[in-house]
């Protein structure tokens, strides 16, 4: 009996853990001793990905994605907050704290925010405003940007 609830624990277990992202964000820790140059962001929507439904409920077909690029980097170190100022949004997107993309990732222009978006073969328009400002190491800001985000949604086949 044993032996079959260990084996059936090791199968559950597996199937939870079966989608799982490495972190995509570090926090951008502000120090009194630090720089105060900051540069105001010029971010664009690289793309969007919808979720899905595959059939397969242990894969991440459900996670919607909005990759953000940076334009430029500055020549200085700087982290972002980004915040829903326009329209209204299923799940929560952004942290509150200023981030930069995590240590693990290959790209440094890419923010990449991800949300449970529902195994449904219909999805719902987006169209939200969001404001990003720069912080410095020292805590000051930059004068924000505003990125109009937007997409039609998916009609029921």
């Amino acid at each position: 009996m044993s032996r079959f609830l260990f084996l059936l624990l090791n199968i559950l277990a597996f199937k939870a853990a079966a989608c799982s992202f490495a972190p995509a964000f570090d926090e951008f820790v502000i120090s009194e001793n630090s720089s105060g140059k900051v540069t105001t962001p010029t971010f664009r929507v690289d793309s969007i990905h919808r979720g899905t439904d595959d059939g397969n409920h242990g894969s991440c077909s459900d996670v919607g994605f909005i990759n953000l690029t940076l334009e430029a980097l500055p020549s200085h170190e700087q982290g972002y907050i980004f915040k829903i100022v326009e329209g209204k949004f299923e799940d929560q997107l952004f942290y509150e704290s200023p981030v930069v993309p995590s240590k693990f990732m290959e790209n440094e222009k890419l923010f990449s925010f991800l949300w449970l978006d529902g195994s449904n073969k219909e999805q719902e328009p987006i169209n939200i405003t969001v404001q990003i400002i720069a912080v410095s190491r020292s805590g000051n800001k930059s004068e924000p940007q505003r990125l109009k985000i937007t997409h039609p949604g998916i009609q029921k086949p």
